[in-house]
């Protein structure tokens, strides 16, 4: 049996940020975070570094506008 390891390298996008004061960042792309080609960017980028995966994060959210529609 082979004692080689393997090392898998995933990049997880979380849209909203990992810490609230990223965008403040100088390199930060706060402003593209709803531009899909940002993503398709990201994932080129991941791709041509050799990646095996990308992983799009989300969480449970609702913005002002469907909490006051839905007590309406």
């Amino acid at each position: 049996m082979s004692d080689r390891r393997q090392l898998t390298l995933n990049l997880f996008i979380y849209p909203g940020g990992h810490h609230e004061a990223a965008w403040r960042y100088k390199g930060s792309a706060a402003d593209r975070i709803l531009d899909i080609t940002y993503y398709q960017e990201l994932a080129q980028r991941a791709e041509a570094h050799k990646f095996d995966a990308i992983f799009f994060a989300d969480g449970p959210a609702l913005n002002v506008r469907s909490t006051a529609r839905a007590a309406g």
